[in-house]
């Protein structure tokens, strides 16, 4: 597929949440990926035919070309360490499908087999791991995936100007059958409040992303920055705040960021599983001082898959 002409990642994810509101309504939740999949994709001569689960280590998906006939297959791992982005997955390669592929016609197997130069296998996330072609790819397919499972109207009327909390989380989770750092990340690209999100592993930040107003106030997360000692996510998972159901208020000195260090409400989530700790921090809305220029939220995702600094 071309790109000339293409839509965007949004513009595609919302042109199906249409389609599905039309034919099913409010109640279309969570979006049946596979059957989506399957019945969108019978429209082009090269369709998706399958959709698989398989337990194989090392990979989360693959949009895979059939290798004897035009056409497609979804690959997702089924280990329990996956579980959660199972869904997400299905999403992203369905993506892949829509944005990114080649479009297969029956001249690709004038030999009698594909090669495999037409494939996207998506691996778990490591430093320096993508080109930069293949990281604008994935980020393309994580967004088309979010806007697919997670509407922003209907997110905007599930959230609204809610505190986020646990409950909260839990009830987005619930409704659209993604993970919970999925779920997370959503609201940090929803919220106009100023808020930013952490995700690290053996005490130092993997990746990060502020909202837009904490981003244009100097909140930044650096990949493979120390998780400051007295924060919730520094305490554990034994700590006795991970119960909470609220954000914990945390005093100034704590958290610091390229304008100093103020006050902030940390709601930490801890999985034993994947062996991450994720962060959400919630900021006062007043800032004193200019706020920088008027761009993207910094996030740190992409800066962590072309920086092992860590």
């Amino acid at each position: 597929m071309s790109n000339s002409g293409r839509k965007s990642p949004r513009r595609a994810a919302n042109d199906l949440t249409v389609l599905l509101r039309t034919v099913l309504g409010e109640d279309r939740f969570p979006v049946d990926v596979e059957a989506l999949a399957l019945e969108v994709s019978r429209n082009y001569e090269d369709p998706i035919t399958a959709v698989k689960g398989v337990d194989i280590d090392g990979f989360e998906g693959m949009l895979r070309a059939r290798r004897k006939k035009p056409g497609w297959q979804i690959l997702y791992n089924t280990q329990p360490r996956y579980r959660g982005r199972e869904r997400f997955t299905l999403a992203h390669e369905f993506g892949h499908y829509l944005l990114h592929r080649r479009p297969l016609t029956a001249a690709h197997y004038c030999n009698g087999e594909l090669s495999d130069e037409f494939d996207f296998e998506c691996l778990p996330l490591q430093a320096n791991g993508w080109k930069d072609a293949e990281k604008q790819r994935e980020e393309e397919a994580d967004t088309f995936a979010s806007f697919l499972l997670m509407p922003i109207d209907d997110y905007r009327n599930q959230v609204g100007s809610q505190e986020v909390t646990r409950d909260l989380l839990g009830h987005v989770t619930n409704r659209y059958g993604v993970s919970l750092l999925a779920a997370a990340r959503k609201w940090i690209e929803f919220t106009d409040t100023r808020a930013a999100m952490v995700v690290a592993r053996d005490g130092f930040a993997l990746w990060g992303r502020a909202s837009t107003r904490a981003y244009r106030s100097g909140v930044f997360i650096q990949s493979g920055m120390p998780i400051p000692d007295g924060s919730i996510m520094a305490m554990g998972s034994a700590s006795q705040h991970t119960s909470s159901q609220r954000p914990v208020a945390l005093p100034a000195g704590i958290w610091t960021f390229s304008r100093g260090s103020e006050p902030v409400r940390e709601l930490t989530f801890f999985s034993d599983r994947l062996g991450l700790a994720v962060s959400l921090l919630q900021f006062d809305p007043a800032v004193d001082g200019a706020e920088v220029e008027d761009e993207e939220p910094w996030d740190s995702y992409d800066q962590f898959t072309r920086d092992d600094s860590r």
